[in-house]
């Protein structure tokens, strides 16, 4: 923070943006950071405040202008890897090193085409593309709090689909038991929380 000088204003957003790739003491300190909701806080604990909206617009518009490589890396990446955050926008794409590509990011999880999602064959197989989907959302946060609030068995198969796991209501009927605690309403059963 700049000897206690809280910044304010339309731009504080851009200027946080461009101060982590000028200043390495700012840039260290995003580091640890795994979620947007961290990034914000860190921002204003630094001195930069801006709303949570304003950081999920600015990190939607940078999405749409990311090349396809970009945008898989963004999605891929492990929360709880050094380089999340700075995969979160290309700005900070650029201050990762070549050694970095591919250090920090999730196998098998970039948006799936109809065509990437392989579609298991045998029950056996279904049920082990449920239980590593299962074992994956366990891992985050983020993709647990949208379980969680599923309304239905169709959105829980459309984010499976969505990061490559072929699942079907089928496999969730027969598997329920198996990985759900009955104790806790719907998809909730899948966490300890």
């Amino acid at each position: 923070m700049d000897s206690g000088v809280l910044i304010v204003s339309s731009t504080s957003l851009e200027t946080f943006i461009q101060r982590v790739v000028d200043d390495h003491a700012l840039a260290t300190g995003i580091k640890p950071l795994q979620t947007h909701y961290d990034i914000v806080d860190y921002a204003a604990k630094s001195g930069y405040e801006f709303g949570f909206t304003d950081w999920a617009r600015h990190l939607a518009l940078d999405a749409l202008k990311a090349s396809d490589d970009d945008l898989d890396q963004m999605l891929r990446a492990d929360p709880v890897h050094w380089s999340w955050a700075f995969r979160q926008l290309s700005t900070w794409r650029n201050l990762l090193m070549d050694g970095a590509a591919s250090d920090g990011l999730r196998p098998g999880l970039s948006p799936a085409s109809p065509a990437a999602v392989v579609q298991p064959e045998s029950e056996s197989e279904q049920d082990a593309v449920l239980e590593a989907f299962i074992a994956v959302v366990k891992q985050q946060s983020d993709l647990k709090d949208r379980v969680k609030s599923a309304r239905n068995q169709d959105e829980v198969i459309e984010l499976a689909q969505s990061m490559g796991y072929s699942i079907d209501s089928l496999t969730l009927l027969r598997r329920w038991s198996q990985v759900s605690d009955f104790s806790k309403p719907t998809w909730f059963g899948w966490f300890d929380d």
